[in-house]
């Protein structure tokens, strides 16, 4: 009888990481696109 040990994926290393760490990095990541989205706005609102 053959015994076959599954290679630990690259899904499963990064699926480690706490829940609480991912959604305070998800918001900073959401909170920086909203700021360079307001910036991107307002300088083409303004007129180049």
């Amino acid at each position: 009888m053959k015994t076959e040990t599954k290679p630990t994926s690259i899904w499963d290393i990064m699926v480690n990481a706490p829940f609480k760490k991912v959604i305070r990095f998800d918001l900073i990541c959401m909170a920086l696109g909203i700021v360079m989205g307001i910036g991107i706005g307002a300088f083409l609102v303004t007129g180049i």
